[in-house]
């Protein structure tokens, strides 16, 4: 039976196979259309193709686009005939064409092709659009001068409004709600908002995720989607009312046909009627209008001011949700902040009633989150209200704390996590220090974590037992080379020596700081038994398996002081280390004919799982468990298995 690995792997988390879903539709080649003097500007003094390379890798955004430029409007034509673009681009003036009549003939070829003009100088929205009507195959102006952000914000755009429809329906993603008419103002403020978006998606990722899922949880960021007048910014505030987290609103702009000076107030005032949770901007080049943002209420930004970046950079932190989560009493004070998921589990415990009941009722619990892209928890916690407990304030508080701990040990399951030092999870199942191999025992028990995660139905055949892996802590193969590396130690891989020397040997040699200063930081939380397991590349790999070869130590860990339980712990995996260099593992390389300065051993720091009985731990099982089983004898089959267990 062929079997998808990719599948295999995205049913693993059901969440993650949804990201994995989102952004599908990606603006990949773009059509430049300029004169060759600005082709000329723009790849040889503004060098965008690199600059944009270089901006989606700042960004951890993936597939740059690719960048083909004609400089006539016939050669447009010719090229959007010999391959398929995915958006075209621009200037005002062509040499045989002007870019409204090169539009027309491009949106009859293609009516949903996006056609963006490029302009060198500010251009008004009154000489955009003349009678209040967006000139006809022109989807938007935007003003260049020369910085790249401005194309890597209208490709995100561009890719936000292709992708909306379904990664809300799919996935309940986020939208943010941007209304300018002015291209001088879109251009100057969409890329300070994607930027924004971008950064502060990142420092928000899911603490504790491996990489791949921080990747992954990228494309499930809030959409921007920009509006040009009233009615168009009413049709998708209606269209996708319950995804919107924000909305950004100039004061004057079109409204049914003509300009209407404060459509802007009209349009944040009804918002603010019928969803009196979203946070709204109020942007005017007239410092003036702040006062129409009060009565909303609205926060207020001049567009004009030299802080703008700074403000906007604010109202992402302070009311999209953003950053910390701070928790303030009633009158604005600051009184805690949380970080993580586990510091607010922790902290909605234990603040005062009044601060508690202040963000519950604002439904800031739930903002927080789904900015964080924890959108099924979000979207959970959002319809609770006071009176679903009665109000009870306690229950609630429970309420959220356990939703919040179900969810943090659901997402951890199956997952192998990158450890750090300065923020980890002891819920965590599975953690690794290093980007080396897991090794093969390390590997088995990693898949048999996820393995464990999907069977629900064995979980429900046995609901008074925990089937689990114990917590493991994996120091990759990398420590060990970095180890062998530093101390030199790999000639004795082909050295005769008695066992006794070798571990000697390896016992003087130090562990590389960056491995000892992860494994400082995990022995200050842990103080509960531990085995430290071997993991070598060809160990418990299915054919010649290099079971039973290696060392294992088990660590009482309860010394009381930290600096001898942290020398026990080196001291074992230094011995493990050692066991790769051993006589045993050296005989069997050769017989089955491997180098053994080859073998690289990675190292499993579990958790023991039994009972201390005065004083004494004892693991609850120990044993092995076989699928085949190789010398069946009477009854026995061998399909059937087998398991020698000790209690």
């Amino acid at each position: 039976m062929a079997l998808d690995i990719g599948t295999l792997i995205n049913d693993f988390d059901a969440r993650f196979k949804l990201f994995h879903e989102l952004m599908a539709k990606k603006v990949r080649d773009v059509l430049l259309v300029s004169t060759p003097y600005d082709a000329w500007i723009m790849e040889e003094d503004v060098r965008l193709s690199e600059r944009i390379i270089h901006e989606y890798r700042g960004l951890n955004l993936s597939n740059p686009p690719r960048l083909t430029w004609v400089s006539s409007a016939d050669d447009a034509l010719r090229a959007l005939d010999e391959k398929k673009f995915d958006m075209v681009i621009t200037m005002p003036r062509v040499a045989d064409m002007d870019c409204f009549a090169l539009a027309k003939h491009i949106k009859q070829r293609d009516p949903g092709l996006p056609v963006v003009l490029f302009a060198h100088s500010a251009i008004t929205s009154v000489e955009f659009y003349p009678g209040n009507t967006k000139p006809e195959g022109i989807d938007r102006a935007f003003v260049w001068s020369g910085n790249t952000d401005i194309l890597v914000a209208l490709i995100k755009s561009a890719e936000d409004r292709l992708n909306v429809e379904h990664d809300t329906q799919s996935a309940g993603i986020r939208v943010i709600l941007f209304v300018e008419d002015s291209p001088l103002y879109i251009s100057s403020l969409l890329p300070i908002l994607y930027k924004e978006l971008v950064s502060q998606t990142q420092a928000v990722m899911e603490e504790g995720l491996n990489e791949e899922h921080r990747l992954l949880a990228m494309r499930a960021r809030p959409k921007i989607l920009i509006a040009e007048n009233y009615d168009e910014a009413l049709e998708l505030y209606e269209k996708f009312k319950p995804y919107i987290i924000g909305v950004i609103s100039d004061v004057r702009y079109p409204k049914h046909g003509r300009l209407c000076a404060d459509a802007g107030i009209q349009l944040l005032s009804k918002i603010k009627q019928d969803r009196w949770d979203i946070p709204l901007l109020l942007t005017s080049s007239e410092p003036s209008n702040a006062e129409k943002a009060e009565p909303i209420p609205a926060f207020f930004v001049d567009k004009n001011s030299p802080a703008l970046h700074t403000e906007v950079h604010n109202f992402f932190l302070d009311h999209l949700g953003f950053g910390d989560f701070i928790f303030r009493m009633p009158d604005g004070r600051e009184i805690d902040r949380a970080s993580t998921l586990r510091s607010l589990e922790k902290k909605i415990t234990i603040i005062p009633d009044e601060s508690f009941l202040l963000h519950a009722g604002r439904n800031d619990f739930s903002r927080w989150l789904f900015a964080r892209t924890e959108i099924v928890l979000a979207s959970k916690l959002r319809p609770a209200t006071f009176d679903d407990f009665a109000h009870d304030t306690r229950k609630m508080r429970e309420w959220l704390a356990s939703t919040i701990r179900e969810r943090r040990s659901r997402r951890q399951k199956g997952i192998i996590v990158n450890f750090d030092a300065h923020d980890f999870d002891l819920d965590t199942e599975f953690f690794k220090i290093g980007t080396g191999s897991l090794g093969g025992k390390a590997r088995g028990l990693a898949f048999a974590s996820n393995l464990l995660k999907r069977s629900t139905d064995l979980h429900a055949q046995h609901p008074g037992v925990n089937i689990m892996v114990p917590q493991s802590l994996v120091i990759t193969t990398e420590g060990f080379d970095a180890f062998i590396e530093q101390n030199k130690l790999l000639e004795l891989a082909n050295n005769d020596l008695p066992d006794q020397e070798i571990a000697r040997q390896f016992l003087k040699a130090s562990i590389p700081e960056w491995v000892k200063k992860d494994l400082t930081a995990y022995m200050r939380q842990v103080r509960h038994p531990i085995a430290i397991r071997s993991s070598s590349l060809l160990e418990d790999a299915q054919f010649r398996a290099y079971a039973g070869l290696y060392r294992t130590y088990m660590l009482p860990n309860d010394c009381t002081d930290f600096s001898m339980r942290l020398e026990h712990l080196l001291a074992a995996i230094k011995l493990v280390y050692a066991s790769t260099y051993f006589q045993g593992p050296k005989s069997f390389s050769q017989r089955v004919g491997h180098r053994t300065e080859e073998e690289k051993m990675a190292i499993i720091i579990q958790k023991m799982v039994g009972e201390n009985y005065s004083g004494h731990f004892y693991p609850a099982i120990s044993g092995v468990a076989q699928s085949h089983n190789y010398y069946p004898f009477s009854h026995m089959k061998p399909e059937e298995g087998i398991a020698t267990i000790a209690l």
